[in-house]
């Protein structure tokens, strides 16, 4: 029982920053408020800094993992900026040191 009880502790240590995090991260995308934003951005006696800010945000949607935003069918990744990985013909994002893919080291 000592031993499942230490486990059962571990388990929740181990997890419970993700969880928390996670639904940090939720509660922050649910109370954005994008009136407020839309009122900031269109005010004129707002500093030009948080109006332009604010605009952004409401542009870009979620940003993702590549730091794009949420428009990918609108903004395709350049060809001529990725590498192309020898082992498998996967392509990979500029800098990238090894393929998405096959894990492999990319020859530059």
């Amino acid at each position: 029982m000592n031993l499942a009880l230490r486990l059962l502790v571990a388990c929740f240590v181990i997890s419970a920053p993700t969880v928390l995090f996670l639904g940090l991260m939720r509660g922050l995308e649910r109370t954005r408020d994008d009136a407020l934003l839309m009122a900031f951005a269109e005010r004129d006696d707002a500093p030009r800094d948080v109006s332009s800010a604010a605009a952004e945000a409401l542009d870009k949607g979620p940003i993702r993992a590549d730091g794009r935003g949420s428009n990918a069918a609108d903004d395709p990744a350049p060809v001529a900026d990725s590498f192309v990985c020898s082992t498998c013909g996967e392509s990979n994002m500029t800098g990238a040191k090894y393929c998405q893919e096959c894990l492999g080291e990319l020859n530059r």
